[in-house]
């Protein structure tokens, strides 16, 4: 018989009488296995374990930093909303709503509100020391008026104990200038920019444009009499030295519609004007006691959008202004007519940016544009011929001059007679464009330079003229090679002149760079002249507005012709 080696399986009970079993299992019989086999087991002994926690194996230091959360970023401090209040210019009394707010989870006492002065005061709803609860968020009233210093820099701090909330308000405290113009001699602007120019011996220039903007001046002539004369004289003893919101007095306009009080859009035109968004605007009665200034928080050509509600009803026909801020250029020497009468001729500069959109003439000649305008020439205009001349003289023999170009620079002057806003409007945007001395176009000499004697067909590139000498003295010189054809029906046409030979002592032929592509007959033409390209010779552009409005101005410019081989 095989031997099996077994283990005796334990039972559940593991030897151990359960007390939860029923008796009853222990009343069977004859069943084999029942009761379980059980033996007795040896307990061993029992000992107590170590814990050897923590174990230290070859330890260390390491640098560690807590990581912040945004309860530790945004609790245990005081918040005050917004930090800044950037004003810009100051016209009017203005209250802004500041926020703060007590983010500890313990009350906290406001002791103090530092900084508040002459036109900067705060306003809450207690009084000052007041307990801020935890989490306590309350609302304070900045009042800032003209008052005060010009410049505005100040901060104020409201101081809790052991914490402190600051606010920096800046900003420029101007007073609108509402005295009125006198019309009877007009009002001078004055744009003047700044051009660095380097020239070479041939004449070729190099122009930088200094300025991003013209420097702009007004000038006009004050009537004052009885309270107005009054004001004025306290305005320019306390003010003549401060930033005043002056009226752009050639953009006036009168209301077409009544504006209500608190108002925050007022029906207008602004097309062509100075209206811009973020400017400001004045409404004017009729004296320089009634009016009021308005912020602009938008511009769109029939209306503008108030920042605020207008502070007074304004009636139909009152006088509206875009306004700049300015600067009295020198100090004003009024003249006493009588003892409730005075008049005074004052200067203004503007101290801000005066932007405008440049756009240069739409007719374009080898890439560049043309100037179409006509003169005005109620006056004479001007011309001149300049030459780089290099002088030497040793003052004993006869002085050397050479012509370092080889070339005439015609000097030309040009006058516009500007009637109505989009003329107004067209000529600053050229002037903008023309950037002072900086930039170039081409401009005809606008004088009867030639006169066609017969017919030109479509495809002749030659054309007959009377003779001027033109062959012996100036073929295909720059300056003289480039001209402007102009037809009775409006049409112009531009060439240059390639070549030219005398055909007898009446008649000289020119030859063109391309055909007219049309046949122009002698009583076709109204005008030939020579086109040069010129720049201004002058930085400072003089306007003389005769009315207001939309009404008259003249202005007078000088061309300089540069030296141009393509």
């Amino acid at each position: 018989m095989g031997t099996i080696t077994a283990q005796a399986v334990r039972s559940p009970a593991g030897g151990i009488v359960n007390p939860h079993l029923t008796s009853a299992l222990y009343k069977f019989s004859g069943v084999a296995g029942w009761p379980p086999y059980t033996s007795p087991v040896t307990r061993q002994q029992q000992i107590v374990l170590t814990r050897n926690f923590p174990i230290g194996a070859n330890g260390r230091a390491i640098t560690v930093q807590k990581a912040r959360s945004y309860s530790d970023d945004f609790y245990n401090r005081i918040h005050i909303r917004p930090a800044t209040l950037a004003l810009g210019n100051v016209v009017s009394a203005q209250i802004a709503i500041v926020r703060v707010f007590n983010a500890y989870f313990v009350a906290k006492t406001l002791n103090a509100i530092d900084g508040q002065g002459t036109g900067l005061t705060v306003i809450g709803a207690d009084a000052v020391p007041m307990l801020f609860t935890p989490l306590k968020d309350t609302a304070w009233q900045v009042s800032i008026t003209p008052d005060g210093p010009a410049v505005l820099d100040q901060v104020l701090s409201w101081r809790f104990a052991g914490d402190t909330a600051t606010l920096r308000v800046t900003g420029n405290r101007i007073t609108a200038w509402t005295l009125a113009p006198d019309w009877a001699d007009g009002i001078v602007e004055r744009l003047t920019w700044l051009t660095d120019i380097m020239t070479s011996p041939n004449g070729t220039e190099q122009r930088r444009a200094d300025r991003l903007a013209p420097r702009r001046t007004m000038e006009a002539k004050i009537i004052a009499e009885g309270r107005e004369r009054k004001l004025m004289d306290l305005m320019l003893f306390g003010w003549s030295a401060r930033i005043w919101a002056l009226p752009i007095w050639i953009d006036q306009q009168w209301l077409t519609v009544d504006v209500a009080l608190g108002a925050q859009i007022i029906a207008c035109d602004t097309t062509d004007r100075d209206f811009r968004a973020g400017g400001l605007a004045l409404l004017r009665g009729e004296t320089a006691y009634d009016y009021e200034t308005v912020e602009i928080a938008a511009a769109t050509p029939t209306q503008l959008q108030l920042v605020r509600g207008t502070q007074q009803a304004w009636a139909m026909g009152t006088r509206l202004y875009p306004m700049r801020s300015a600067q009295l250029l020198t100090q004003p020497e009024p003249k006493r007519v009588t003892d409730r009468l005075s008049t005074v001729e004052v200067q203004f500069t503007m101290v801000e940016p005066c932007d405008w959109p440049a756009v240069m003439p739409g007719s374009l000649y080898r890439g560049l544009p043309v100037l179409e305008t006509r003169p005005e020439e109620s006056e004479d205009l001007t011309a001149a011929y300049q030459r780089l001349l290099l002088t030497l003289d040793n003052d004993t023999g006869i002085p050397v001059l050479t012509d370092t170009a080889d070339q005439a620079f015609t000097v030309q002057g040009h006058r516009w007679l500007l009637q109505g806003r989009r003329e107004h409007a067209a000529f600053r945007s050229l002037l903008y464009a023309l950037r002072g001395r900086q930039k170039e176009l081409w401009l005809p000499t606008f004088a009867d330079d030639f006169t066609l004697t017969t017919v030109v067909s479509a495809n002749d590139t030659t054309m007959d003229i009377e003779y001027v000498g033109y062959t012996r003295f100036a073929a295909g010189k720059p300056g003289r090679r480039d001209i402007s054809i102009g037809l009775t029906d409006g049409t112009v046409l531009y060439r240059r002149i390639t070549g030219a030979t005398e055909i007898s002592t009446t008649v000289e032929r020119l030859a063109i760079d391309a055909v007219l592509g049309r046949t122009v007959a002698v009583s076709d033409v109204q005008r030939i002249c020579y086109m040069t390209l010129c720049r201004q010779d002058q930085d400072e552009i003089e306007l003389h507005h005769d009315t207001d409005s939309d009404g008259v101005a003249n202005a007078q410019t000088i061309f300089r012709s540069t030296r141009y081989d393509a």
